[in-house]
């Protein structure tokens, strides 16, 4: 493990820009994590002066993954087993997605996703659970619907649109 996350692409950036330049396209998915930043201000940080290359596609979700996932509100309210009117409308406006989901989670009809997505400690604290990311990436997989979640997250909307332009322009 150690080969994932935000700082493993941040640290990471040139090969992939490099395996972009000699093998074809790469696309490098991330999220702010971070409400102060923007995505400019991030793609600034991470590739300073680097000459970047076409075919590297940087997107960045607004503020976490996690509004993607559940822009489609629908799936993910019944994926989880909660009413549809629990999931924002506007997942990106929320100021902190992630706990929104775990929040959603803790209100989960199914025991399996509530103790896979959330750990609860005795003095009633709690974080993501140790299935967060394989439930997340099954959900997304098998039931997640991007056409749907686009008209509901705009940064995903533009990241789609240009995942389509590079697929034209490689193909």
């Amino acid at each position: 493990m150690g080969l994932t996350g935000y700082d493993y692409l941040r640290q990471n950036i040139g090969k992939f820009n490099q395996i972009a330049r000699y093998k074809g396209p790469v696309l490098v998915l991330t999220d702010l994590d971070r409400p102060e930043s923007c995505p400019a201000e991030l793609l600034r940080e991470w590739t300073g002066d680097l000459r970047i290359y076409p075919s590297l596609l940087i997107r960045v979700a607004v503020l976490e993954i996690e509004s993607w996932i559940m822009a489609d509100r629908r799936a993910f309210t019944e994926w989880l087993g909660i009413a549809q009117s629990r999931a924002s409308r506007r997942p990106e406006e929320l100021p902190d997605p992630k706990r929104d989901l775990i929040e959603m989670a803790l209100r989960s009809r199914k025991r399996d996703l509530r103790a896979g997505l959330v750990r609860i400690y005795p003095d009633g604290l709690h974080e993501r659970g140790p299935d967060y990311n394989v439930l997340l990436g099954n959900f997304v997989a098998e039931l997640w619907n991007p056409e749907v979640a686009r008209s509901n997250a705009p940064s995903l909307d533009r990241a789609i649109s240009r995942i389509v332009q590079m697929g034209e322009a490689y193909s």
